[in-house]
């Protein structure tokens, strides 16, 4: 029902009627010193390609990359027990899992869960009309970079480990039971590149109000000393044909739209009925920054469109 060719954040497969397989594959290099800390990020990065499907996830495979003469053992044992316990959070099991020897370390999951096949959400069910939601603030590339300088203080390591490692999970349930018509988990290709691919899976026009973006803390400051990532640009030129910043969005705020996150929030498409309720209730069950962050719009051609509120 979803694979490749859709450019769904997971694969659907009809097992029957009322039964379908959500699948789904990540693995990321470490984001923190902590090993502990990096296993549950990435564990909630990969679960977060179910949750933006409205599915619910069941089963893990644990994949892990491993430079065994460089890192002792137990830094896998504590990266395999964050992983795990994010899983058991999320109410599915580990089976097993595979790993392989390789210079640098790389951690991830394969996830299995289900949905109905007759109602899971899709990056191409967006309407004009829709309001859209974003669940979680931006600018962990940034924050990640300025950690790794050295100049992310305690607290704002606590802050960001905690929000990326935060699961997706009340988020996905709620948007599927409001009748959410897409949804997608913002992630490697930044804010920018992730809206654009859902208003052109959808053949719609997205504007996204800048000053109602949920940010982290600090971020335009590690900006303007220089920090940055090497996708960063990447993601500017993939999108490049398809975007309109406005002209009183300054350079530094535009980076932050190209910016890859890791383990980031849904970006959810809600008829304008339910998208305030949605939000509240988001609010009322701990997930703080969900915010409106835009509107779909009509247009010849699917394009982004980046603006103040």
């Amino acid at each position: 029902m979803a694979g490749a060719e859709t450019g769904d954040d997971a694969g659907v497969f009809a097992l029957h009627e009322g039964l379908a397989l959500v699948q789904t594959v990540d693995l990321i290099t470490p984001v923190v010193d902590d090993p502990y800390q990096f296993g549950q990020v990435a564990a909630s990065n990969a679960l977060s390609d179910i949750y933006a499907m409205g599915a619910v996830p069941l089963t893990a495979l644990n994949v892990a990359a491993f430079p065994p003469d460089d890192v002792p053992l137990g830094t896998l044992r504590a990266i395999l027990h964050g992983a795990h316990d994010k899983v058991r959070e999320a109410g599915a099991v580990i089976l097993g899992g595979h790993t392989l020897n390789d210079p640098a370390l790389k951690f991830g999951l394969s996830v299995t869960g289900t949905c109905d096949p007759r109602a899971y959400l899709s990056n191409s069910g967006a309407r004009p009309g829709d309001l859209l939601v974003l669940t979680k603030p931006i600018g962990t590339g940034v924050l990640i970079g300025a950690y790794r300088s050295g100049w992310l203080d305690e607290d704002g390591t606590h802050m960001l480990v905690r929000n990326m490692a935060a699961l997706n999970d009340i988020a996905g349930r709620m948007a599927l039971s409001r009748e959410a018509r897409a949804a997608t988990d913002i992630t490697g290709f930044g804010l920018a590149g992730h809206a654009s691919e859902l208003a052109g899976r959808s053949a719609v026009a997205i504007c996204l109000w800048f000053d109602k973006i949920p940010v982290y803390h600090e971020v335009f400051t590690f900006i303007e000393r220089g920090v940055n990532t090497i996708i960063t640009s990447e993601n500017r030129r993939h999108v490049a044909g398809s975007i309109r910043v406005a002209g009183d969005i300054s350079a530094t705020e535009e980076q932050l739209l190209y910016d890859p996150q890791t383990s980031g929030g849904l970006l959810v498409s809600i008829g304008s009925d339910e998208a305030v309720g949605y939000v509240e209730a988001l609010r009322n069950a701990g997930v703080e920054a969900a915010a409106i962050v835009g509107e779909v719009v009509e247009a010849g051609e699917p394009y982004l469109d980046v603006t103040r509120s």
